[in-house]
């Protein structure tokens, strides 16, 4: 899966990770903001030192680290395979009719890379 794709089954469909998987998200989000956006395994060790607020963000649980082992960019294209492999159906990609580029929402009418604009062509089919 490219990473675009992986980022808006994540960003769009993320209310379907379990519940380990927000876990690693929140132990991620912690250990980006207090590491300055740095999630690798070394920063996570870092910032579980490091005397911050964040701390409580960070998990201890093996399976969270697991997850969490090689940081943002592999968790989130996991993360969304596995979406991806458990809830195809509910899954929706919405491709631009013109030029077939991914559109940035679900809702979204307009191409951002073509400027295709698709509002009245799907107001009229409905």
């Amino acid at each position: 899966m490219d990473t675009g794709k992986a980022w808006y089954v994540f960003r769009y469909y993320g209310h379907l990770m379990t519940a380990q998987e927000r876990l690693a998200y929140g132990h991620l989000v912690g250990t980006a903001k207090a590491m300055q956006g740095r999630s690798d395994w070394a920063a996570q060790t870092e910032a579980r030192n490091k005397p911050s607020h964040l701390r409580r963000r960070l998990s201890d649980d093996p399976e969270v680290l697991n997850l969490t082992r090689e940081g943002w960019d592999v968790f989130v294209e996991r993360t969304a395979q596995r979406i991806l492999d458990e809830h195809r159906a509910e899954v929706r990609f919405n491709y631009c009719c013109r030029c077939g580029a991914l559109a940035r929402t679900p809702k979204a009418r307009q191409c951002r890379f073509c400027r295709h604009d698709w509002h009245k062509e799907i107001t009229n089919s409905e």
